[in-house]
């Protein structure tokens, strides 16, 4: 499934929530939707689920642009955006019918599939006020699959849960996706959540795309080095006159934690060389490792220290 979209700007009066943000969506993956509080991620999640028009710019789904051709854009696509409210006093299977507007043999053949996989068949003749969070959050995800979907949009999925409920939702989108090849986007503030299951994060800072592509490649550009020399002192002058200096081996200011020096390697730089070039300074190593970057690491780093 082919989600475009191209120079998306979106104004609120005079302030841009949006500004022009060009991305593609990865077909039957896992993408992470990331960025620090009001940078415009439900702004782009609204814009490609056409429920606000585009100040300028477009979104294509399939060829199909979402706000000019809203029923053949979005006839595969299923989305929670902020969680629904259910009706309390009705079951979860009415709610499930009334909000998906599904009938007949194929919406009864695709309810048996989704509530089968994600396990609340026992749960459809109860009503929706009396179910758990954690129940709900499934019986959303549920909503979301039903209109045959290829691709689902999930807005925070795990508000509300438990550590347990959290890993259980991380672990049927995961599974979900593998077994009928889903294109999942998932908005999280939970990184080390996301982290775990997605293919490719989108981040979002102060309206721009800061970042977007394949997670690994994206967090394998930085690699932290933990050094530990005979003389700390000694060694934390040397590389901080080599970043001052531009050495072409160092991409960060070191600094010392946990009892260790750590600082950063630009792209293309294997640890080998650091440690040719400390040799070199006569500095002993003690204790010399390296770690690629987590994805909490490069969301702060990207976004200025922004939560």
């Amino acid at each position: 499934m082919s989600i475009v979209c191209k120079n998306l700007t979106k104004y609120y009066g005079k302030q841009a929530a949006l500004s022009d943000v060009s991305l593609n969506i990865c077909d039957n993956c896992i993408t992470a939707l990331v960025g620090p509080n009001g940078a415009g991620k439900s702004t782009l999640i609204k814009l490609i689920t056409g429920l606000i028009h585009p100040t300028c710019g477009y979104v294509t789904i399939d060829g199909y642009d979402v706000h000019t051709r809203h029923r053949q854009a979005l006839q595969h696509l299923g989305a929670i955006v902020e969680w629904p409210s259910f009706y309390a006093d009705l079951t979860a299977r009415r709610n499930l019918e009334i909000l998906s507007g599904g009938h007949g043999q194929a919406y009864e053949k695709k309810l048996s599939e989704v509530t089968d996989f994600l396990k609340i068949g026992n749960i459809l003749d109860r009503k929706a006020g009396v179910l758990s969070t954690g129940q709900k959050q499934r019986l959303g995800i549920a909503l979301a699959l039903l209109p045959d979907s290829r691709c689902i949009i999930l807005d925070e999925p795990t508000n509300g849960l438990d550590p347990s409920g959290i890993v259980e939702i991380r672990e049927l989108i995961s599974d979900y996706n593998r077994q009928f090849g889903v294109t999942v986007l998932i908005s999280s503030h939970l990184l080390s959540e996301v982290e775990m299951i997605c293919d490719n994060i989108i981040m979002i800072v102060d309206g721009k795309l800061k970042a977007c592509g394949n997670l690994h490649e994206l967090l394998g550009r930085k690699h932290s080095l933990r050094i530990v020399t005979g003389n700390m002192e000694e060694t934390m002058e040397f590389l901080r006159r080599a970043f001052e200096q531009h050495a072409p081996w160092i991409a960060s200011l070191p600094y010392f934690e946990n009892g260790a020096i750590n600082m950063e390697m630009p792209p293309g730089v294997e640890p080998y060389q650091v440690s040719d070039e400390l040799f070199k300074a006569r500095q002993h190593l003690q204790h010399f490792s390296c770690e690629q970057q987590k994805l909490e690491d490069f969301f702060l780093n990207n976004a200025g220290g922004k939560i």
